[in-house]
């Protein structure tokens, strides 16, 4: 199965502002809930989240950052986000289209969430490349996606956790399963290796 692209998302906005109840649905309250738990107390200096959607996550992580760069490829979704938090000045939102246009780094902290399974093998591994490099120079990368079955994912959640877990094992810190998502982090700070 092809790549999802933004002209896809595109068509979901149009047809549903909210095409996967980011605002209202219990499974996204506990997910957003257990993200923000797996960050601690720690407060991250450079943070990128990558597929920022409608940006109800983007501003649950504002305050916990001195700047945080949200990215969307969809443009519908970067002018609902911009208009979410545009009363923070510590958060950007840009179109870009990840892995591709992947934000230049350094960075303390990268969240992921239902992206990775839109994306093809070649473009998962070069996201995960990315990754690596973010986690060799010391950030903390969270990723979170849905188990169930797909409708237009070229991968489940479950493939792209299970490649992550053996492409960025030695950094694999916490392995948050729950039975409707996989949530995983990974911590530069921390090497199995060493």
């Amino acid at each position: 199965m092809n790549r999802v692209t933004a002209v896809d998302f595109e068509r979901m906005y149009a047809a549903a502002p909210d095409p996967w109840g980011l605002e209202w649905s219990d499974y996204e309250t506990r997910k957003y809930a257990a993200t923000l738990d797996e960050l601690g107390r720690r407060r991250y200096p450079r943070a990128t989240e990558i597929g920022c959607a409608l940006g109800v996550f983007t501003a649950m992580l504002a305050p916990r950052c001195g700047h945080l760069l949200a990215m969307d490829f969809s443009p519908a979704a970067v002018a609902m986000t911009r208009r979410r938090v545009a009363d923070r000045a510590n958060v950007e939102v840009v179109l870009a289209s990840f892995p591709e246009q992947a934000p230049a780094g350094p960075w303390d902290l990268v969240i992921c969430s239902e992206v990775l399974y839109y994306l093809d093998r070649a473009a998962l591994g070069e996201a995960l490349a990315w990754f690596a490099d973010q986690l060799a120079g010391g950030a903390t990368v969270v990723t979170a996606h849905w188990r169930g079955p797909g409708v237009t994912e070229p991968l489940s959640g479950d493939e792209v956790h299970d490649q992550m877990s053996r492409e960025l094992g030695r950094w694999h810190a916490r392995d948050a399963r729950r039975p409707g998502y996989r949530l995983d982090r990974f911590d530069g700070s921390w090497d199995r290796r060493g």
